[in-house]
């Protein structure tokens, strides 16, 4: 039916906002029926007959306001169809402008033997004056000759035709100064006005169907996200996107806001109405990237919001008739998404993501009922429509069950968390109970070694005192019966004697390296900044005062460490490569490095070396591999050199062989 072509025309925003949601777009054509009105024969309607257009024959007066009566002195610019009239060409043969004001004027005659009819005119992108047979009958905004006096709205209408006339006049004024799209672009529909009535209603149920639902839909998930789940933001995409589009079928299709503000400026509510429409596109496009964000390249969400954030931009702030060019650009963006979307869905359901298939199925039943509504049901009756508008609410509900799919799965998921999380919390509380008893066995354990330590510092008290003291006497004793024997002069006893206090002071020494042995930990570890130089000059002042041998010192550097330890490590290095070197001249040589957060020390010479299986054994306590008898040693110095480097976080080893010099290389943290 015709009037259908007409009224479903009218929901080309509702289709533009659908391919936002499911990226369809197309531009479509179609012809009304070859059945038109003539000026002079009377239109005859049949039973068949509901609809018959006007599309022909129409008086075009360019830049003139004419009143009925005022036409027989104007001649008119010329005869046109019901299109865009800058489609139309002036004497000049140049198209003419978007921006302007003219007067149609049509007359028919149908017979007086008629059903009752009403005339259809459909809205126009500008503001419109309407007078039938001489008598104004409606006035859509204001026509005026310049923008200031033209207000700009937007609607349909039926008026019911006299049954008594047969002859009418139609004139129309229009004034167009905000669309790129100028005059009566489509045809007016002669019609029964039964059917007329019948379309409406239909229309009206169909439309309040579509906008109620997707309203309620967009505002539950936006309310859910908000109020309850704003872990997904698929969920408050999907809202935004519902609410918008019921914003576009509303204010598309009954312009509300316009008839609540009468005076409110045409060219900001249109504005408006665009944003809605890319603010759509771009909840559509961000929706999907958030179903598939791991399957969608990232350069994709940045090139979608950028194009998205132009367009609004461009809306806002390019003047009419330039905003209203956007459609276009927005089209194309949307089929490019289209296909790069259908592209990701293949990708999903190869990798089994299960909710790719669901959206797959939306899509596809989208585009499906989009083509078979342009295409197929286009010039059928009212019912379709109203069929269309629930498969499109049908598809919004499988969207919405793949957002509660996926907010079931995070529920699930979430309560694995929580279950977990209460298997960790009892892991927690007993080891909690464990880390109470090892603390208490810890306190238990750390009084035990303040005890221990007590004992320890009473047992160096008794080294110091209780031991050291009867040596002491000894070697006076033992000096004192020395003097007494002076004048008995026999060798065997002067050996016995010279023994017996050899004994006394080896073990004086070793009394006293077990003590140092027992003071390294508990001794203040104070870091000083010096030069490393300076330290080994002075040790070698001590150990190599005769001078006899060659200490060779690194490049001097300045350290920062703790000295009085690192001196201990040094002297007893410095002075076991003398006394244990079996050359009649010991070579020390000293080399640094500084690694990342430490220090790296050698001290090689060129003494008689130690066999490999003897590496470990040297840092021994009381372990000794003198080659020369005459060196008394207490085997103790290493251990307790190995035990200073490992107190300062270092380690050290030995590189030598027997007959080839020592190495021992030791590291110290910085």
């Amino acid at each position: 039916m015709l009037l259908n072509n007409v009224l479903l025309t009218k929901v080309s925003a509702k289709q533009i906002t659908c391919m936002c949601l499911f990226l369809l777009s197309s531009l479509y054509v179609f012809g009304f029926q070859n059945e038109t009105i003539s000026n002079t024969t009377p239109t005859i309607f049949t039973e068949d007959t509901t609809e018959i257009p006007i599309a022909d024959s129409w008086q075009f007066y360019w830049n003139q306001l004419l009143e009925p009566g005022q036409f027989n002195t104007n001649s008119s610019f010329s005869t046109v169809s019901l299109t865009n009239w800058t489609e139309y060409k002036d004497t000049t043969q140049k198209t003419l402008p978007s921006f302007g004001y003219a007067t149609y004027r049509r007359t028919f005659s149908i017979p007086k033997n008629r059903p009752y009819l009403s005339l259809y005119i459909p809205a126009t992108y500008a503001s419109a004056k309407t007078w039938i047979n001489g008598k104004l009958i409606s006035e859509i905004g204001h026509v005026g000759t310049t923008r200031a006096e033209t207000i700009h709205r937007r609607y349909a209408q039926i008026i019911p035709l006299n049954s008594e006339e047969t002859q009418f006049e139609i004139v129309i004024q229009v004034a167009n100064f905000y669309h790129h799209k100028g005059g009566i672009d489509m045809p007016l529909l002669l019609g029964k006005s039964n059917h007329f009535s019948e379309v409406k209603f239909k229309r009206v149920a169909s439309d309040m169907t579509f906008i109620g639902s997707l309203t309620l839909i967009g505002l539950f998930f936006l309310l859910f996200f908000l109020l309850y789940w704003n872990k997904d933001r698929a969920v408050l995409y999907f809202a935004i996107l519902c609410l918008s589009l019921s914003y576009m079928a509303l204010n598309d299709r009954y312009a509300p806001f316009a008839k609540l503000f009468p005076t409110a400026s045409w060219t900001l509510l249109t504005t408006i109405e665009y944003i809605a429409l890319f603010l759509a596109g771009y909840a559509a496009s961000f929706f999907f990237y958030s179903i598939f964000y791991n399957f969608v390249h990232k350069v994709y969400a940045k090139i979608s919001k950028y194009s998205f954030y132009l367009l609004c931009i461009l809306a806002i702030f390019l003047p009419a008739p330039h905003f209203t060019r956007l459609v276009l650009p927005f089209l194309l963006l949307m089929i490019i998404n289209l296909m790069y979307i259908f592209f990701v869905i293949i990708k999903a359901i190869a990798s089994k993501r299960h909710e790719s298939m669901l959206v797959l199925t939306s899509t596809l039943l989208a585009s499906f009922i989009f083509f078979a509504h342009i295409f197929i049901f286009l010039n059928t009756d009212g019912n379709t429509i109203i069929y269309v508008n629930l498969g499109y609410i049908l598809v919004f509900l499988l969207l919405s069950m793949l957002l509660m799919m996926r907010f079931a799965d995070s529920l699930r998921a979430l309560e694995k968390a929580k279950e977990l999380a209460i298997k960790q919390k009892e892991q927690i509380s007993f080891k909690s109970k464990e880390l109470a008893d090892v603390n208490t066995k810890l306190k238990d354990n750390v009084r035990h070694l303040e005890k221990m330590n007590a004992e320890l510092d009473s047992f160096n008290h008794i080294v110091s005192h209780d031991l050291k003291a009867p040596l002491i006497a000894i070697n006076t004793l033992v000096s004192f019966i020395e003097e007494d024997l002076e004048e008995i002069h026999n060798e065997e006893v002067t050996q016995s004697f010279g023994l017996l206090k050899g004994r006394v002071s080896k073990m004086y020494a070793l009394i006293n390296d077990l003590l140092e042995y027992s003071k390294i930990t508990k001794g203040k570890k104070v870091k000083e900044t010096f030069q490393l130089n300076d330290m080994l000059l002075e040790i070698v002042s001590i150990v190599n005062a005769e001078q006899k041998h060659v200490v060779n010192l690194p490049k001097d550097v300045e350290i920062h460490t703790n000295k009085v330890q690192l001196e201990h490590v040094f002297q007893n290095l410095i002075q076991n490569a003398i006394k244990h070197n079996d050359q009649a001249q010991a070579i020390i040589d000293i080399s640094f490095s500084k690694k990342q957060h430490e220090y790296e020390f050698k001290v090689r010479d060129n003494g008689p070396g130690i066999e490999a299986k003897y590496h470990t054994k040297i840092f021994e306590m009381f372990s000794q591999l003198t080659v020369n008898n005459e060196v008394e040693s207490t085997g103790i110095g290493l251990s307790i050199v190995k035990k200073i480097v490992t107190e300062n976080y270092g380690v050290i080893s030995v590189d030598s062989d027997k007959g080839l010099g020592t190495t021992i290389t030791f590291t110290w943290r910085a």
